[in-house]
């Protein structure tokens, strides 16, 4: 009697499948796409010769594509070690089984993947797959035949002798054990099973590989195995050229560097190319990685550490681990390991090139300085090597951090860029020299400077810095202006803006706005002191100083453009003037548009342009009239 759910007792019951879901979403889901078929073809016939150990006349696989084939299909045709009725039930017809992995050696290191499930990609350019398979050396063993189809359904049956006959794949089986693929293409597949494709694909996927494979075409049988990977040539000056050649065609252009790297704990070995051209962070490079000679992908991430975005690597390795849709290496110590001792490799390098090649490190920060830097902060011995060699911008030019001590005993730094462009031409027009600290580690790297010149002095530079610059106005200047000034400053009380005579240089420079740490301090304050109780108000208002909490906004008595707006009669320009200074001061400053200061921006541009159109426009114009004397 069923379970009811109210019976008390419990049953128990298998997962029901659905066959053609699991074959829709390996197939169609768990791979990047359909060209994948191919690789996964030569991974399994691999892995079968691999197994076996053994070898015979024939290729490890011979792939004869659709266009070439009596029946139109491909076949793929391997030398492995076979498989009988059970291990076909075990290995094609059990989806996720595993069982017989250790008895037919699949468990295996030396392996390139898991076989079986990788013959499930073939289904992107199928319908159904079949699969005549002969295990062991005894000839009189009747093949077994296996025929998937994407539904989830299989037949599995004998290959019986009045099905051989004129069959291609009887002479194969008969010549010892393997297995071989038959693949009718699905309608707009075709061109991914002819021999173009086909060649193409088993090059780019198995040419490292250390077994025969080879593509029968119209011209001939194609060898696209067994070549030697560019970073294994003996010759030294072939390797170079290969590496070369490898970097231009498959790595992202012409190289600064080809480095060889080797990491012995995962059997890797491979190159490191030191990309030519000017890298951006955010575009962390893709690297080139086979296993066991088998090409995983051309863009595996993350092989490296970050901050090597500039390096893209090819590499070979043994115990690396893929992922199940084999676009990329399992996250696990080894890769880590990895990733650290590739690290290690390139910064060794960078040590040697500052060491005995000065030029050509200069000419390496020119493309790659901020990678060098973030790298340079955590690491000692390069910051040493590099941060005397390292460009610095500063209000007096580009320049290194010795050359600037070689004329200063201090080293001013601004903590931003917005910082650097207001107090920049002030200090500059002192002959005072300011780094501009606002670039991506430059701040922090100038702060480590005495880690490397215990003897130099470093100071950060704020816009409240450059008042120890300025002038004070004389007296009689003072009052000749104070009614304009005044005028000024009731235009801007709107905007919460304190207004100053001052004289600096440089006089192009009409007016600077600043505001002091105290100032923003008690803005706070005020501000939280309004929104609290009468009690916590109290006691904030009881450390308040009463100051200014308004920024200041310093004109420029030396500058031509502020002394004529001074001199005006007309105070509604006056006024306009006053918002224009202040609006471009404001710009250049490092403080966020408030909404009022966005309405004073506006009103006060369309306003000076009304005054300049009336301006060229004469009071009264002439109608314009056509050669006909219509008027217009």
């Amino acid at each position: 009697m069923p379970d009811d759910g109210t019976s008390g007792t419990t049953t128990q019951s298998a997962f029901q499948v659905d066959l053609r879901g699991v074959v829709e979403l390996l197939s169609h889901h768990l791979y990047s796409g359909p060209r994948v078929y191919v690789r996964e073809v030569v991974q399994n016939a691999v892995d079968a010769v691999t197994v076996r150990g053994a070898r015979d006349d024939r290729p490890a696989l011979l792939l004869v594509p659709a266009d070439v084939s009596d029946d139109g299909r491909l076949h793929a045709m391997d030398s492995g070690v076979g498989l009988d009725e059970d291990d076909v039930r075990t290995f094609l017809a059990t989806i996720g089984r595993s069982s017989k992995r250790d008895e037919l050696g699949l468990a295996r290191s030396d392996l390139l993947g898991r076989f079986g499930i990788g013959l499930l990609s073939c289904f992107m350019v199928t319908d159904a797959i079949e699969v005549v398979s002969r295990r062991g050396d005894r000839a009189d063993e009747p093949p077994v035949r296996w025929v998937g189809e994407a539904d989830g359904t299989y037949r599995l049956q004998p290959w019986a002798g009045n099905e051989q006959a004129d069959d291609e794949r009887a002479g194969w089986l008969g010549a010892g054990p393997g297995t071989c693929v038959a693949l009718a293409p699905r309608r707009g597949s075709e061109h991914l099973l002819s021999s173009p494709s086909v060649v193409e694909l088993a090059r780019h996927y198995g040419a490292y590989l250390p077994h025969r494979v080879v593509v029968r075409t119209p011209d001939g049988d194609v060898e696209v195995s067994d070549r030697t990977p560019p970073w294994r040539e003996t010759d030294p000056e072939r390797r170079r050229d290969a590496c070369v050649r490898l970097a231009e065609a498959e790595l992202g252009g012409t190289p600064f560097h080809v480095l060889p790297i080797r990491v012995p704990e995962a059997g890797l070995d491979g190159v490191a190319v030191i990309a030519g051209q000017r890298s951006s962070s955010a575009r962390h490079g893709r690297h080139r990685v086979h296993l066991k000679g088998m090409l995983l992908s051309d863009q595996v991430p993350d092989l490296v550490p970050e901050w090597a975005f500039f390096v893209r690597c090819a590499v070979d390795a043994e115990l690396l681990r893929p992922t199940a849709d084999r676009e990329g290496l399992v996250e696990d110590d080894l890769l880590e390991h990895v990733r650290t001792s590739i690290g290690e490799q390139v910064r060794a390098w960078l040590v040697r090139l500052a060491a005995t090649q000065p030029h050509r490190l200069r000419e390496f920060l020119s493309l790659h300085d901020t990678a060098v830097k973030a790298l340079a902060l955590h690491d000692d011995e390069l910051l040493r090597i590099v941060l005397p060699l390292l460009p610095f911008e500063t209000n007096q030019g580009v320049t290194t951090l010795p050359q600037l001590l070689a004329t200063t005993d201090v080293v001013r730094v601004t903590q931003s860029i917005d910082d650097f462009r207001q107090v920049g031409a002030v200090l500059a027009a002192q002959g005072v020299a300011v780094v501009n600290g606002g670039y991506t580690f430059d701040l922090a790297l100038v702060h480590r400077l005495v880690d490397v010149r215990p003897d130099a002095v470093v100071e950060r530079v704020t816009p409240t810095d450059v008042e120890g610059h300025v002038r004070f106005v004389g007296e009689e200047r003072a009052r000749e202006v104070a009614s304009a000034l005044d005028e000024v400053r009731a235009v801007l009380d709107a905007v919460q803006v304190d207004v100053e005579l001052r004289s600096y240089a440089p006089a192009t420079l009409p007016a600077l706005l600043v505001e002091d740490d105290a100032a923003q301090d008690r803005r706070e304050v005020r501000a939280v002191a309004a929104e609290v109780d009468d009690a916590w108000g109290a006691l904030l208002g009881a450390f308040d100083d009463g100051g200014s909490d308004r920024p200041r906004l310093l004109l420029n008595d030396a500058n031509p453009t502020v002394r004529r707006v001074l001199a005006l009669d007309d105070a509604t320009l006056r006024g306009l003037a006053a918002e224009t200074l202040y609006g471009r001061a404001l710009l250049a400053a490092p403080r966020r548009l408030r909404p009022a200061d966005s309405a004073l921006l506006d009103r006060s541009f369309n306003a000076l342009l009304d005054r300049a159109v009336a301006t060229a426009t004469p009071a009264t114009e002439t109608p314009a009239t056509d050669p006909e004397g219509t008027t217009r």
